[in-house]
């Protein structure tokens, strides 16, 4: 069929929006796994390993969601995080930041969650958003964007066809996910090795003896000379996913940094999540600017004639998992590590001297392999792309299924 003669109709016609929501009732031993924005692209969905209880969730953790739906997120649109909630035994819970989308009887669960993952509609999203450093559109803006619709028989043909052609896309991308994977292994390997093989000629201690050690805070949203015209960077969880810090995505104002408290980490000094349902817990990264910091940092600033900064940024990332398990040792909320946690971690202190030819050795080893996880995830980049575009080609009409099936 032509899409010359598909029928064009407005989101809040073919689909119901935010059906269901988890009560504020419900018992704070209830369990779930949370899935925030930064755990969803274009097409894909990244399930957490980590459990949450209710009473220790965020208060935006309230979005309830079938398998087969679509969740696009209304923040930050620009991310073009959209994607169909999979089928799963999983209970999910999905952020407030997303509008969770179920479409009507009249039409495919499956052509729909298609037309909303595809460029042309995610295009629309972005565009009608508001917000420059914060883009976020409506509920109500959302559900009166307008898509076109061929008849429920040609929607079930491109969804069967899409089907089909997906899954030898994600098929190949799951396999380089399994390489990516086996390579940070080996990567995880060296530095543990590096790091461990020769403690037992070291002297150990804790991270408190010979480091500062403390945390950030978040000033108040609503004190607009805390925020508007800052120059001062401020880091978020999400700089400990950087290999290094060189600039922050947000910035606060000299006021901010005197009446809130906040403490200033140099060039050199560590950072390290304190709190997250994904990885972002323990894991460490190194600033190379002066900046201030949230309360969901820790940062650590090494005595230096004791430290290289870079050979404690390997020693910390070896004990990662080791990391993560602290706060709950230590008495502290599920999934959130304390200033103290980061003052009793004990780490080998070789002479300044080794430490560096520890950084080199590792410099050298992991480049390697960080080279052949960067190809793997290029290759992933590539596929994802064939499969943006190829959704939306059938989805617009641009490409006959049925032919395209019979040539391939």
């Amino acid at each position: 069929m032509s899409p010359a003669v598909w029928e064009r109709s407005r989101l809040k016609y073919v689909a119901d929006c935010n059906r269901h929501v988890l009560s504020e009732s419900t018992s704070d031993d209830h369990t779930f796994k949370y899935v925030d924005i930064s755990a969803v692209g274009q097409g894909t969905m990244d399930i957490p390993d980590d459990t949450t209880r209710f009473g220790d969730a965020p208060s935006r953790a309230r979005r309830l969601a079938e398998p087969g739906d679509t969740v696009i997120s209304t923040v930050r649109t620009y991310l073009r995080a959209v994607a169909t909630v999979p089928e799963t035994d999983e209970k999910l819970v999905f952020s407030t930041g997303f509008a969770v989308l179920h479409p009507r009887a009249d039409v495919s669960r499956r052509f729909l969650a298609y037309v909303l993952q595809g460029d042309e509609f995610v295009d629309k999203v972005v565009a009608n958003s508001v917000g420059v450093s914060y883009p976020a559109i409506t509920a109500t803006d959302l559900m009166s964007l307008d898509l076109l619709l061929p008849h429920v028989d040609e929607q079930r043909a491109i969804a069967d066809y899409l089907d089909h052609e997906t899954a030898q896309i994600d098929a190949l991308v799951a396999k380089q996910g399994e390489f990516i994977g086996l390579l940070r292994e080996r990567r995880d390997t060296v530095v543990r090795l590096a790091i461990t093989e020769r403690t037992g000629e070291f002297p150990v201690d804790k991270l408190g003896r010979s480091a500062k050690v403390g945390n950030g805070s978040t000033p108040r949203r609503d004190v607009d000379r805390y925020w508007r015209d800052g120059d001062v960077p401020w880091l978020t969880s999400a700089a400990v996913n950087l290999p290094e810090v060189t600039t922050a995505d947000q910035l606060v104002t000299d006021a901010a940094v005197r009446e809130c408290h906040l403490p200033m980490v140099e060039p050199g000094d560590l950072l390290i999540g304190l709190i997250g349902q994904g990885p972002t817990r323990g894991m460490a990264t190194i600033s190379r600017v002066r900046a201030t910091l949230s309360q969901n940092l820790a940062y650590i600033a090494p005595d230096q004639s004791k430290w290289k900064s870079e050979y404690l940024l390997w020693a910390l990332r070896a004990s990662y998992r080791e990391i993560r398990q602290k706060g709950a040792e230590s008495g502290a909320a599920q999934g959130m590590l304390n200033t103290d946690d980061i003052r009793r971690i004990r780490v080998a202190m070789p002479l300044i001297s080794e430490q560096s030819r520890i950084v080199s050795r590792l410099d050298d080893e992991t480049s390697r392999i960080d080279a052949l996880i960067a190809k793997a995830e290029e290759h992933i980049a590539l596929a994802r792309e064939r499969r943006s575009a190829l959704i939306t080609a059938a989805v617009t009409g641009q490409i006959d299924v049925r032919t395209a099936r019979k040539a391939s």
